[in-house]
Formats: C-alpha cells, sequence, structure tokens
C-alpha cells in the first residue's frame, strides 16, 4: 500500500475506542502506520539493497514491537512538549506503544492483499506471502478513507459522537471493499479456463490450487537428473 493510505488509515484509527488512550494517540497511530516503510533508508546502498531489505525485519515481529515502541516514544514526547495546563495529561507510554503496534500491525496487514506482497515473519523467515487482491493504490481506498475523514470534522451533534460513527462506517466500507476484491480474484481465477479455453499446466512448486494465500520461494520438485547428481 502506498504511504497516503497508510496515513488516511491511521488517522481514521484514531477516531476509534483507539484515540481513548490518551492524549498523543493520534501521533502514534499515524507513525506507527507508515513506521515499516523505513526501510526506504537501505536505498542508500543503492536498488539491490532496497529490494533485499523491502517489507522485510521491518515488517516483522521484530519490527512490530520495536518500531512501535519508537513511535510511543516520539508520540509521547511530543504531546509532553505541547502540553499546556488546560491539557488532559498525555497517554501513558505502555497504552501508546499498545495503540502503535496495533497501527504497525495493520500496516503489514494492508500490504499482504497485494501482489508485491511482505515477509511477516522475518528475520526468522524470508519467506514471502501475498494475495494479489489489491492494487499498491487504490482509488476506492483513498476516497473511502479520505471521505471518512472530511465527514469526522465535527466533533459531535445531538449527543452523537460523529467522528466515532463515521471512522467506524469508513472502516466497514474499507472491509467491504477487501471482501468484494478477494471474491473477485476468486471467480476470475475460477473462470480464466472456461474464457481462455487452454491454459499451461501449472508449474511443480506452485501452491495447491484453492490456496487463499501465495508464498515463495518454495522448493521445486527433483527431476531424474537431480537425483542422479547427488548420487
Amino acid at each position: 500500500m502506498d504511504n497516503l493510505t497508510h496515513s488516511l488509515f491511521g488517522l481514521t484509527a484514531a477516531r476509534t475506542p483507539l484515540g481513548r488512550s490518551g492524549r498523543g494517540t493520534t501521533v502514534a497511530l499515524l507513525l506507527a502506520s507508515n513506521a515499516p516503510d523505513i526501510d526506504i533508508v537501505t536505498t542508500v546502498g543503492g536498488a539491490a539493497s532496497y529490494l533485499h531489505w523491502h517489507r522485510g525485519p521491518t515488517h516483522g515481529p521484530l519490527g512490530i514491537v520495536g518500531l512501535a515502541f519508537v513511535c510511543a516514544l516520539i508520540a509521547r514526547g511530543i504531546a509532553t512538549w505541547r502540553q499546556k495546563p488546560t491539557d488532559a495529561p498525555p497517554g501513558t507510554l505502555v497504552s501508546l506503544w499498545l495503540v502503535a503496534m496495533v497501527g504497525v500491525l495493520c500496516h503489514v496487514l494492508m500490504d499482504l492483499p497485494t501482489s508485491y506482497g511482505t515477509r511477516p515473519f522475518s528475520p526468522f523467515s524470508y519467506t514471502w506471502f501475498a494475495e494479489d487482491w489489491m492494487p499498491i493504490v487504490d482509488v476506492y481506498l483513498l476516497a473511502i478513507l479520505g471521505g471518512g475523514l472530511l465527514l469526522t470534522r465535527r466533533a459531535a451533534r445531538g449527543g452523537v459522537d460523529l467522528r466515532a460513527r463515521n471512522a467506524a462506517l469508513a472502516l466497514v466500507l474499507m472491509l467491504a471493499n477487501y471482501g468484494v476484491r478477494a471474491v473477485s480474484h476468486h471467480q476470475a481465477l475460477a473462470s480464466a479456463p472456461s474464457v481462455f479455453a487452454a491454459l499451461p499446466p501449472r508449474c511443480a512448486s506452485a501452491v495447491p490450487e484453492g490456496s487463499w494465500i501465495d508464498w515463495w520461494p518454495r522448493p521445486t520438485a527433483k527431476t531424474p537428473r537431480d537425483a542422479s547428481s547427488e548420487r
């Protein structure tokens, strides 16, 4: 996913019950929703270095915990620095850390349903996982999240918290968008053989038919020549 979408998601999440974690929550979620893409710094080593590390450890378990902690520290520091006598106290470091972990985790989950995929278990396993449901930039997702934020400018009306209600509606529409794309993708694969009459045989190392998640690299089937070389 592109960083604009990640940012809009973080701002939307801050208008859900996650935002009750105290001052600094919005900053924590905004930073956390983009933090895994800090791997762009590896471009200093060249394009090959970036491709090697992109969506690697920063998108894995250590990245989720470590980057969330850094985001929480920054968010709490900003909230403390800008605090006024009439402001509520900043959220605790632990609460902001937990909220930031949600933000980083959602970033990884949003990268998973793209054709590029991600490596959610790195550095323990560098296997890629992907599901080709979403483009990197989805105009529908941008419209849903952006529109939801525009509708949350009014904090409340008639005793109803419109910010939370509209944020919840945006997240429901977001899930519906993912669901429609997933079903469409599955139907396209199912109808492809009849549309194209004949398809080439599947590779020996391909994911079994019916699998919702693709992954690579996979061990390839050995040929007789491979076996003879071992002997």
